[in-house]
């Protein structure tokens, strides 16, 4: 799989571009409102980008869909509970996924994992071991619950129910640049992370 981490905009966040080697078709994963980084590195890698993937509703993370949409043509997808706030925010959802959806772009495999609390529609995507996690999980810390929407309860569960049971060996891709490096993986995270070392949901609650 091709794959790329793109750091961008004024928040420190992290935009993605994944491809299938053989077929050359691609994604990209919550596009910043400048997609030159993007496109370039699809035209220099002959990727034609035929998804775009929102994590979750908030602008920092949609800024760049329509204006990828026009320079692609690309399909929009984003959870089913986040679809109806991008549209009222006039981005065009094609495709309102659900938990455990199975996606293809050529021979990469995306799996939707539903991961509420920052969002009612957050979600991850997992590729080829790959765990892009918008901003449910950051490298040692995870996504705010406190914003219209959020739900501590809610953001506890999915990462201690959703993530934490997944393979060591899967690397992690955060929304931010918020850690003291720029991706992970689900050991490391586990081992220090303490959103993810916590055990109950009063703990959970009292960090910062």
């Amino acid at each position: 799989m091709i794959f790329q981490q793109i750091l961008t905009g004024m928040m420190a966040n992290f935009t993605y571009i994944f491809g299938c080697e053989k077929t050359k078709l691609a994604a990209v994963v919550d596009p910043p409102s400048d997609s030159s980084e993007i496109m370039r590195f699809a035209e220099e890698n002959g990727l034609k980008i035929e998804m775009i993937f929102a994590t979750h509703g908030h602008s920092d993370h949609v800024s760049g869909i329509r204006s990828l949409v026009e320079e692609t043509g690309a399909k929009v997808v984003a959870h089913k509970d986040d679809a109806s706030g991008l549209q009222r925010g006039r981005i065009a959802v094609d495709m309102a996924v659900e938990d455990g959806q199975k996606l293809t772009v050529g021979d990469v495999e995306i799996e939707v994992i539903h991961t509420p609390g920052h969002t009612p529609g957050s979600m991850c995507l997992l590729a080829d071991r790959k765990l892009m996690t918008g901003d449910t999980l950051f490298v040692g810390n995870c996504g705010r619950s406190d914003l219209p929407g959020g739900s501590t309860k809610q953001l506890f569960e999915s990462l201690h129910k959703k993530l934490k049971p997944l393979s060591d060996g899967i690397e992690v891709y955060p929304g931010h640049d918020y850690g003291d490096r720029p991706s992970s993986t689900i050991a490391h995270e586990k081992k220090t992370n303490p959103t993810l070392t916590c055990t109950t949901l009063e703990e959970f609650e009292m960090i910062p």
